[in-house]
C-alpha cells in the first residue's frame, strides 16, 4: 500500500483490499481505510489525511485543487467529498462542456460525517462538527454544530445547555445494557453506534 500514497504514516489499517490511489495523497499516522475507496487528486490536487481520521466503505475523495480532511475525523460509507463540480446555470450546452468551479474543502479534526452524504465545493465543516446521514453539504459548517438534510441546515449544536442532561441518562442506560469492558474498550457507545 505504501507505493500508493505520496506519504502514508505508521500503524494504518486497511480493510480491504481494493484501493484506487491517483495523484498526491498524503495518509497520516494511525488511519483506518475500509473497502472499495477511491482517492483522485487530479492536475495539481493535492488528498491530506490527517492522523487518527476513519474512512468507511465505498468513499469517493476528489481534489483538483485541494481537500483536506483533519485529525480524528470519521467519514461515513458511501460519502462523496470533492472540490470541484460542473456550472449548469447559465447553459443548455452539455454536462461535459460546462465550466467546472473548484474550490478547497477543509474537514477540521474529530467531525462526523454521517454515511451517504455528499461534500460540496468550497465548503469547510469544523472542529468536532456533526453531518446527519445522506445530507448535502452546500455551506461552511461551525464547529461543534449538527447539520442535516438536503441541503443541510443547522438542527442544534453539540454542546446546548438542554441536552447535556439527556446524553447524561443516555450514557447510564447504555452502560446497563454494556458495562466497561464489554462492547466496547471504554463501556461508551462507538461511533457506528452512535
Amino acid at each position: 500500500m505504501r507505493r500508493l500514497f505520496r506519504q502514508i504514516g505508521e500503524g494504518c489499517v486497511f480493510e480491504g483490499n481494493r484501493l484506487e490511489v491517483k495523484g498526491s495523497v498524503f495518509l497520516g499516522n494511525g488511519c483506518v481505510l475500509g473497502n472499495n475507496l477511491v482517492f483522485r487528486a487530479h492536475k495539481n490536487g493535492v488528498i491530506r489525511i490527517g492522523d487518527h481520521a476513519e474512512i468507511d466503505h465505498y468513499v469517493l475523495l476528489q481534489a483538483n485543487e485541494s481537500v483536506s480532511v483533519g485529525k480524528g475525523v470519521y467519514i461515513g460509507a458511501y460519502c462523496v467529498v470533492r472540490d470541484t463540480n460542473h456550472l449548469f446555470f447559465g447553459t443548455d450546452v452539455h454536462w461535459r462542456l460546462t465550466p467546472h468551479i473548484t474550490r478547497p474543502v477543509i474537514l477540521e479534526d474529530e467531525c462526523w460525517i454521517g454515511p451517504r452524504s455528499y461534500i460540496m465545493p468550497g465548503v469547510t465543516i469544523g472542529r468536532g462538527a456533526v453531518i446527519g446521514p445522506a445530507s448535502v453539504v452546500n455551506k461552511n459548517v461551525p464547529s461543534m454544530e449538527i447539520w442535516a438534510g438536503n441541503p443541510a441546515r443547522r438542527i442544534g449544536h453539540r454542546m446546548e445547555p438542554d441536552k447535556i442532561p439527556t446524553f447524561k441518562r443516555d450514557l447510564a442506560v447504555w452502560s446497563l445494557f454494556f458495562p466497561p469492558g464489554e462492547g466496547t474498550d471504554s463501556g461508551e457507545p462507538d461511533s457506528e453506534m452512535e
